[in-house]
């Protein structure tokens, strides 16, 4: 029989028991041959716990398959309408992680903190994530990944070019209220990813006013003349947008359709803009 395949995934115990017994090898001398307990890998291949990364490695080396621990292509929640906001679904541990970093900082947020909080001992944490340095990539992967979503289904839902920069301003504002905390996290915590998660961040946001400046673009084929760069004018437009995860605040601040009727306004303005005849005198 071939043996091929990957290790990896959700149920990562549960593919290596069965990769174990599809090469007829026993609990006990696998545990041997890698330096585990017989009840520590029982535990790991029933879900109740994860082995290191050695341990791990280990494992894949006496099973003769590949391990593959890359992480899942972030996905934001799915919608039926772009405009739709649903509470956001997280984990526990993920739920707890955005709330603690909001209100303390990345920085000043603990494991323990966390643990506390949702109720689980720092191992049951980790159980579920390697590092605290992952919780923050993921969400704000995750965060990213539902924005852009929303942006090319609001993008597609448009019938002309006005409609497509409004219905993109409308996305961005309702994205930046009804997952605010996402937002705030993503404006604030930028400078603690690490290289790698920056990177991917900034291509995310770029990806998001690229966006934005198609649309400024057929807007202005479509016969609106504007002096402004469609580059310049998609990146004001954006960053007003962002901005207003700032200081929105629910139940205070103006519905978020209204802030999005009236940022549209200002968006539309900004695409036909031409010089403002002023000029700066140098002594």
């Amino acid at each position: 029989m071939e043996r091929s395949g990957r290790i990896g995934g959700e149920g990562l115990g549960a593919r290596i028991r069965a990769a174990r017994i599809e090469r007829e090898v026993g609990l006990r001398q696998l545990a041997q041959l890698v330096g585990m307990s017989p009840s520590s890998l029982s535990e790991f291949e029933n879900g109740k716990s994860l082995p290191g990364h050695e341990r791990l490695q280990a494992l894949s080396a006496a099973l003769g398959v590949p391990l593959d621990l890359r992480p899942p292509e972030p996905a934001g929640p799915r919608f039926d309408d772009w405009r739709d906001f649903e509470p956001l679904d997280l984990p526990p541990v993920f739920r707890t992680a955005l709330d603690v970093f909001v209100e303390v900082g990345y920085h000043a947020a603990t494991v323990r903190m966390i643990a506390d909080r949702c109720g689980l001992s720092m191992a049951g944490v980790y159980y579920h994530v390697e590092s605290k340095d992952v919780l923050l990539t993921e969400l704000l992967q995750g965060a990213m990944a539902e924005l852009i979503s929303r942006c090319v289904a609001a993008d597609a839902d448009a019938d002309s070019p006005a409609e497509r920069l409004a219905n993109l301003v409308e996305c961005v504002i309702l994205f930046h209220t009804y997952r605010q905390a996402s937002a705030v996290l993503a404006s604030t915590e930028l400078r603690s990813l690490d290289e790698s998660g920056r990177s991917l961040h900034l291509q995310a946001r770029l990806q998001v006013r690229d966006i934005v400046q198609a649309a400024v673009e057929a807007c202005r084929d479509a016969g609106r003349v504007g002096t402004v760069p469609a580059s310049s004018t998609a990146t004001a437009i954006v960053t007003m947008c962002v901005a207003v995860a700032d200081w929105y605040t629910p139940g205070v601040s103006p519905p978020p359709h209204e802030i999005a009727r009236e940022y549209t306004d200002l968006a539309l303005a900004m695409a036909v803009a031409g010089p403002s005849g002023l000029s700066r005198s140098r002594d």
